[in-house]
């Protein structure tokens, strides 16, 4: 007797409110040589990261990446010296304070700095993640008890579960956003995420 049973997706979101703003900052110099751009592009990191500390941003919660130097040209297509970049990420949970704390830490590298992304994210999503899981799982086995009415049987012990790709977090429409800025500190809106899950499970049939 072949092989009978039912296999169906199952998915859940929960909503959450975030708790940690991450801003990309970076610096970009350019200048005469590639030792005078690098330097001043590390002088004005410094001072970024020196407002961080001050504000008493863990160094966990710091990291600097993506150093470059590059030839830079003017609008004739002629050499004009050298420009070099960093990066420098910030977890910021301190939502109150994340506007007023950008704006300084813009503020501290000039015209040097760069504001590059920011995002909104949860510290801890274990518990809202189990919940999309515990969702996910019972929109799989309505959707499989339905098939099973359909076709005049009854579900079976399960047989297999897997964990479908592509459970995380996704910002909710209008909700988790920076607004932006002009020189004054940016308001800041952490409006909602939605921690996914994404379950494949299959049931035998009974007769």
């Amino acid at each position: 007797m072949p092989d009978e049973g039912i296999t169906v997706l199952g998915a859940g979101l929960v909503p959450v409110t975030p708790d940690v703003l991450v801003a990309r900052f970076g610096a970009e110099v350019t200048a005469e040589s590639v030792q005078a751009a690098l330097d001043r592009c590390s002088s004005a990191l410094a001072k970024m990261n020196g407002v961080l500390k001050a504000a008493e941003i863990a160094a966990k919660d710091r990291q600097t990446a993506g150093a470059r130097v590059y030839q830079a040209y003017d609008g004739n297509g002629s050499p004009r010296g050298w420009t070099a970049s960093q990066q420098l990420t910030a977890r910021l949970r301190d939502l109150g304070t994340a506007g007023d704390l950008i704006s300084s830490v813009i503020g501290a590298a000039g015209d040097a700095a760069r504001l590059h992304d920011l995002s909104f994210t949860v510290d801890d999503p274990a518990e809202a993640r189990n919940a999309a899981r515990d969702l996910a799982y019972a929109d799989a086995k309505a959707k499989a008890e339905r098939y099973a009415h359909l076709a005049g049987r009854r579900l079976g012990p399960v047989e297999a579960i897997r964990e479908s790709d592509g459970g995380g977090s996704s910002p909710m429409p209008g909700g988790a956003r920076m607004m932006a800025f002009g020189g004054a500190a940016p308001p800041v809106e952490a409006g909602e995420l939605e921690i996914s899950a994404s379950v494949e499970v299959r049931w035998g049939l009974l007769s």
